[in-house]
């Protein structure tokens, strides 16, 4: 018990930055799965050191040789710093999964109620249903004071509200007894709960349904992003796309933003985009490539969707100007060759779509592979995924000139 006993009073001395790194954890997944449009309510919390003391006693007992040290110890124990996603909607679980691995380093899912223990008593429903992650921050997320919580591990336990509380209820009655071992009948009523759950569950995944059916037959405007990440989640559901395409709703909110403005807000305005959007496989959401066939060979469309999404705050002036000069430079080349694929028998598409500038022959191969290397850098840079350095920007706007250069006269 030494070893414990120095464990718990070495974890009481950092338990406000396990606290912390859950914090900054909790608050970047609710501003993700809020944008993506998904209800949840995110909480989190670092170990209670008594029942961490307690937790590793017990796994003290099973274990083949006894703690030797402090290390060994944090090695063992995965939830010092927790955050509890409880949603909804349950049938938003894979959603969530997709958001989680993306905003962390995933390294462990632990998906019940497959892993779940065996029940105690004779259970005549299922237990517990949720995904548990075990995850590190990324750097790249983080401002350069909090980079340090990016060693913390987090533990995410995401289920829907009605399981967290059930099986609140019963972890505290079963494995936490105050006043002694449950009796049958009790364990009973815990398991027939259990099934109200299960039930309660359905219930929310027809009232999901049913408020989906009604957001896609409706002409009214989109409410809010919720309304929005819906209608795409079905769209797509309905019109998958092709089996390498990994779909990332992305940040629903910015884009209702956007169509607020420019008043195509509703389901059948985007029906005609929905169909000539061609999903690519890149780091860019299906928000984002979407925006992208919105504001596409429109120099307003650009200029309210960067407003809306400023790039160049805490850049530096000159970062800016060649930030800006790119853009103007884009916006024309990609005008000019929509003009272009559109006058050509032998292509479709658009000015995004590599295959469609490549089959025009507007270019030669050389100049082609300048402008498929420079459409993925306006693809991140537009959406802020990555911004180069000004003199890479520069050198880019001249390639651009170079490739306007090119293009027959209107």
């Amino acid at each position: 018990m030494d070893v414990i006993n120095q464990f718990v009073e070495h974890y009481k001395k950092r338990i406000s930055y396990y606290d912390m790194a859950a914090r900054l954890g909790a608050q970047l997944l609710d501003e993700a799965l809020r944008s993506s449009g998904i209800r949840a309510m995110v909480i989190s919390r670092a170990k209670n050191p008594a029942r961490l003391k307690v937790k590793v006693a017990k796994r003290a007992e099973n274990r083949e040789t006894p703690y030797q040290n402090l290390t060994e110890i944090y090695n063992d124990i995965a939830d010092l710093a927790g955050i509890r996603v409880s949603l909804y909607f349950p049938g938003d679980r894979d959603m969530a999964d997709r958001v989680i691995n993306t905003l962390f380093s995933v390294s462990e899912i632990r998906r019940f109620p497959s892993e779940s223990k065996p029940p105690s008593y004779n259970k005549r429903f299922s237990g517990y249903w949720a995904n548990h992650y075990r995850v590190q921050m990324r750097e790249d997320s983080l401002e350069s004071k909090q980079k340090k919580y990016s060693r913390v591990r987090l533990e995410i336990q995401v289920a829907s509200v009605l399981m967290h509380a059930w099986s609140e209820v019963e972890h505290d009655l079963i494995y936490k007894p105050l006043q002694g071992a449950l009796s049958d009948e009790e364990l009973a009523i815990l398991d027939e709960l259990n099934g109200l759950v299960l039930a309660g569950e359905i219930a929310l995944e027809r009232l999901q349904a049913a408020g989906n059916k009604r957001i896609q037959s409706t002409a009214s405007s989109f409410e809010n992003q919720y309304d929005l990440a819906a209608y795409l989640y079905n769209h797509l559901n309905n019109h998958p796309p092709a089996p390498d395409i990994k779909v990332r709703i992305g940040n629903a909110e910015l884009l209702l933003r956007l169509l607020n403005r420019l008043k195509l807000d509703r389901a059948r305005d985007l029906e005609h985009i929905l169909k000539s959007l061609r999903l690519q496989n890149d780091r860019r959401t299906v928000c984002q490539q979407l925006t992208d066939q919105i504001i596409l060979g429109n120099g307003k469309r650009y200029a309210l969707y960067l407003d809306l999404h400023p790039l160049a705050d805490n850049m530096s002036q000159d970062r800016q100007l060649a930030l800006g000069h790119f853009v103007d430079l884009w916006v024309v080349l990609e005008a000019s060759l929509n003009r272009l694929i559109r006058r050509s028998p032998k292509s479709k598409g658009d000015a995004l779509q590599p295959g469609s500038v490549k089959r025009t022959k507007i270019f030669s191969r050389e100049e082609f592979q300048v402008f498929s290397r420079l459409l993925g850098v306006r693809n991140y840079l537009i959406h802020g995924i990555e911004i180069p350095a000004t003199d890479q920007l520069n050198y880019m706007c001249d390639e651009l000139v170079q490739l306007l250069d090119k293009l027959p006269v209107s």
